[in-house]
């Protein structure tokens, strides 16, 4: 099986040439997918041997992903985080429960979570019993990911949903993460409106 990995990168030139280059070891493509940078991300990704799609403007982690995923040629599709919180080391894990034929979709939880993250994984476990519904680093079938709209501010929540609504069976491994490099992150703001819009899915 072919295996994509698509990484969403904003201005992420002090960690994108590392992850890049430690990701090839276990995927058959890298994608990052450059959301308007104004930094040397899309230089440095092109040096290290991604394949990468730039957006003339920022649009989003969302858009991000959907550009990825349509750009993408691997049987099963992986994402992970440009900010270097993830180690790609850990994809051959993520991989595993897929290859197996055991999941759709394969989650890496963290081991710690921000307030606003228990409260949605709380939430999406109405619906589906997961450890971390905010986890940016992912595995899952191509047939799944192409079906997907994903909604939202944040894939926080509402991807684990709609991928179960979409037939995916649902698995989880332990992944380990590293302390953010540089700047804050820009998701937690969000999550007062995700969610509202994760109790809206659930009703």
């Amino acid at each position: 099986m072919m295996i994509s990995l698509i990484i969403p990168a904003y201005n992420e030139e002090k960690t994108i040439g590392t992850i890049v280059k430690k990701a090839k070891r276990y995927v058959d493509e890298v994608i990052v997918v450059d959301d308007g940078s104004h930094d040397k991300t899309y230089e440095i990704a092109l040096k290290y041997g991604a394949k990468v799609i730039r957006h003339n403007r920022n649009m989003g982690y969302i858009q991000a992903l959907r550009t990825g995923f349509k750009a993408s040629s691997g049987d099963i599709i992986v994402t992970m985080d440009a900010d270097g919180q993830h180690n790609p080391e850990d994809i051959p894990r993520l991989l595993h429960p897929l290859l197996r034929g055991n999941a759709d979709l394969v989650l890496g939880v963290r081991d710690k979570l921000t307030l606003s993250e228990k409260i949605i994984t709380l939430l999406t476990n109405f619906r589906v019993k997961i450890s971390d519904a905010s986890t940016g680093f992912r595995a899952l079938k191509r047939e799944i990911a192409l079906k997907m709209k994903i909604k939202g501010l944040c894939t926080c929540g509402t991807f684990v949903l709609e991928a179960m609504k979409l037939g995916a069976k649902v698995s989880e491994v332990k992944i380990n993460v590293n302390p953010r490099k540089h700047g804050r992150s820009r998701v937690k703001k969000r999550h007062i409106i995700q969610i509202l819009i994760v109790l809206k899915e659930l009703l």
